[in-house]
């Protein structure tokens, strides 16, 4: 990961036209001052280079026989999700979401049961900002785990 921040994304873009958000061992959420990054914010000098070397990183998109084969590719970086916002609680704990948009929507709470509307009314943005503007904990609830002692109950996301 600290490869591809030196080599790729510091190198091509100004420091000004992005921000990391959150970054794991496989992956990380980036925030671009435009909205088509690789086509509008590549340092003019090094547009030429980008486009020479920007398959060592991505996959393929001149084709879509090959952008296919590329995406199961390890090691190259995908787009997975694109969103406005992302509020962020710690390590695996964010929600990134369309403020317009409610069905646009991708929630990370590992330890919360998400399937089949699970915890719903917990995980999801108005949730999430709440903690941060309130300074609250919130409480989801597990169902099926075997409770070993009073601290396995529940799964607090805890600012």
């Amino acid at each position: 990961m600290l490869q591809f921040y030196y080599d790729s994304i510091s190198f091509y873009f100004d420091r000004s036209d992005f921000k990391y958000q959150e970054m794991d061992t496989d992956s990380a959420y980036l925030a671009f001052s435009c909205e088509h990054p690789f086509q509008q914010c590549i340092k003019p000098e090094l547009r030429d280079h980008f486009n020479a070397h920007k398959y060592e990183w991505f996959p393929r998109d001149y084709n879509t026989e090959v952008a296919a084969f590329d995406r199961c590719t390890p090691g190259l970086f995908k787009e997975e999700w694109r969103g406005d916002a992302m509020v962020s609680l710690s390590s695996k704990n964010n929600i990134c979401y369309l403020p317009d948009e409610k069905h646009k929507v991708k929630v990370s709470a590992t330890g919360v049961q998400q399937g089949g509307g699970r915890n719903s009314d917990v995980l999801n943005p108005d949730g999430f900002e709440s903690v941060v503007r309130d300074r609250i904990t919130l409480q989801g609830t597990n169902k099926g785990s075997r409770v070993q002692s009073e601290r396995d109950r529940c799964c607090l996301l805890i600012l």
